[in-house]
């Protein structure tokens, strides 16, 4: 028999003796709980201690295969069959040997559940195969079932374990195709693998051109998606834009194999990104975009997603040309719309920018259909911006009692909301608010003169008539909480309240012997104190991490602190 054959090849290399043996078994069953045989049992052991059985490999493991509702933790030399529900990324990572590992995952489906297959290093080769694609079947030969995230069931694919893609000796019929389901826009997360969604093409963009860390140039276009739930950007990199050469604005297209990340540039946003494997499908469709109808402008701040309603226009900013952090130049016009109940602030960009500032007045009576809601942290309420499928119309509306639209001051903008962000959460641009502790001495004092109309450098003042400059420095510490460290850099009037000292009076030191021990009394001061940053984040290519530019920040007073502690516990 098998049994007999094992244990005198493992007593033959190993020396061990049959009572061992025997007691090992009982210990391998009771780990496997059950699932397994005595022959099962003594191959493991044999496979675990070195001895070689792979000649009676094949045979055997057809003998413990598993449904992946029977994986429990720590089991090993799990064989398991599955068709690719979701595939995820690849990451690199540096070992603590210097090298570079290699991680993906994807998440795999029978008839008894799904679970998350990951693998490592040369495993992750198979991601380049042309059949590694959703619906495949995998056929995974000595998985291990570890504690995966959220405390879930992971089973990992290491060195010693084998994937086969469309095995021959499986009963296709035992694993019916999945359904591709089509994901709507507001349930689009990051951490979501591959998915598919669906929808209307809004916007293309043109291409752009860059050069990457390495050196080597790189193309991006993008377009942007609607579905009756909301509007998403989709990224295609270098060879993969050709998928949306014959894709125009107003196609209705569906696209599996895409890849949610967080946004790099809209804080607690969403994009899309295009993989290799992505497909792109042209349908004769269209989507519902009938938005609801709110009757009253307070009740738009309890509202999210798209929406009707009606209003008078109170006030229109001057159009203007905004700088966006993908580089690009639009126009953004902004009004404040009034009921009797409350104003709301409404944007539109580009073309309509262009196009409604030629039409709209101050007065007129609006019907906003099927625009979309948006937090501004700026301003700390909901915003209504006006999309390509909106529809502006005027209507007669005589509304007594006009709620007068208010332009909250420079100091109320300024107040924090409180909520504060854990630094390591930080994963995209934006604007946030984040508390912390001082922790980095100040080695430098940065100076320059600035337009005091645009704020700006004067070597790059795009005012039409310069007027007066400002001696304006810069000063960086590390900030850093319970979750990690990001770099906090204060400008002009943050940076003089930090150190409180003007730029004009520390400038007359900078070239002096005293200079340094100045430095020194600043650090002194600053380095441990407690404070509460708000203000804006980019991504830095240098640093390769994370920074905020503070546009404002407050000491935080301990006492204050538990007060306002408590009455969050209370109320």
């Amino acid at each position: 028999m098998k049994t007999e054959a094992y244990i005198n090849k493992i007593i033959e290399d190993t020396g061990l003796s049959r009572s061992d043996i025997q007691n090992l078994v009982e210990e391998k069953k009771e780990e496997l709980k059950g699932l397994i045989s005595d022959e099962g049992a003594l191959f493991v052991i044999a496979k675990e201690l070195g001895v070689d059985v792979t000649s009676e490999n094949k045979e055997l493991l057809n003998d413990i295969e598993l449904n992946i509702s029977d994986i429990t933790l720590n089991m090993k030399n799990i064989v398991i069959v599955g068709r690719i529900k979701d595939i995820y990324h690849v990451n690199s990572f540096k070992k603590s040997s210097g090298e570079i590992g290699h991680v993906g995952s994807f998440l795999l489906r029978d008839n008894t559940g799904d679970i998350r297959i990951v693998l490592w290093d040369d495993q992750v080769s198979i991601f380049k195969d042309d059949r590694f694609e959703k619906n495949e079947i995998v056929k995974i030969l000595n998985g291990n079932a570890k504690k995966g995230r959220f405390d879930g069931i992971e089973i990992h694919v290491g060195g010693f374990s084998k994937i086969i893609l469309a095995p021959e000796d499986v009963d296709y019929k035992k694993y019916p195709k999945i359904k591709e389901e089509f994901r709507q826009i507001q349930n689009i997360n990051a951490d979501l693998g591959s998915i598919s969604t669906e929808g209307k093409v809004m916007n293309k963009f043109p291409i752009k051109e860059f050069i990457k860390k390495d050196g080597q140039s790189g193309r991006v276009g993008s377009l942007t998606l609607r579905d009756s739930t909301g509007q998403i950007r989709i990224s295609f990199w270098n060879d993969d834009i050709e998928k949306i050469e014959n894709v125009v604005v107003g196609d209705f297209i569906s696209l599996t194999n895409i890849t949610p990340r967080k946004s790099n540039y809209a804080q607690n946003a969403i994009d899309l990104h295009a993989t290799p494997r992505t497909v792109i499908t042209k349908k004769d469709k269209e989507i519902d975009l009938k938005a609801k109808f709110i009757d009253k402008i307070e009740n738009l701040q309890k509202e999210k997603g798209y929406i009707s309603f009606q209003g008078i226009i109170m006030t229109i900013d001057d159009l203007r040309k905004i700088s966006l952090k993908t580089g690009d130049e639009v126009s953004l016009l902004s009004l404040n719309v009034s009921d009797d109940t409350d104003t709301i602030r409404v944007n539109a960009w580009r073309e309509k920018a262009d196009e409604l500032s030629k039409t709209l007045k101050n007065g007129d009576g609006i019907l906003f259909k099927n625009v979309e809601l948006k937090f501004s942290s700026y301003w700390q309420k909901i915003e209504a911006t006006i999309q390509n499928d909106s529809s502006i119309e005027k209507i007669d509306l005589n509304i007594p009692n006009l709620k007068i639209s208010e332009t909250p001051s420079k100091e109320k903008r300024r107040t924090f909301s409180r909520n504060f962000t854990e630094i390591n959460s930080i994963q995209s641009s934006g604007f946030f608010e984040i508390k912390g502790i001082i922790s980095s001495d100040l080695k430098k004092i940065h100076f320059y003169e600035a337009c005091t109309t645009c704020r700006r450098k004067i070597d790059n003042c795009k005012c039409d008539q310069k007027g007066n400059t400002k001696l304006t420095m810069i000063v960086s510490h590390f900030v850093e909480d319970e979750s990690g460290k990001i770099r906090a850099t204060f400008i002009g009037d943050a940076a003089e309240k930090l150190i409180g000292k003007n730029a004009d009076t520390i400038i007359k030191v900078k070239d002096t012997p005293d200079y340094e021990k100045l430095l020194e009394k600043f650090s002194a001061e600053i380095v441990g104190r407690d404070i509460m940053i708000r203000g804006s984040v980019k991504f830095n290519d240098f640093s390769d991490s994370y920074e905020i530019v503070a546009s404002d920040f407050k000491d935080i007073n301990v006492e204050e602190e538990l007060d306002n502690s408590m009455k969050e516990i209370l109320t």
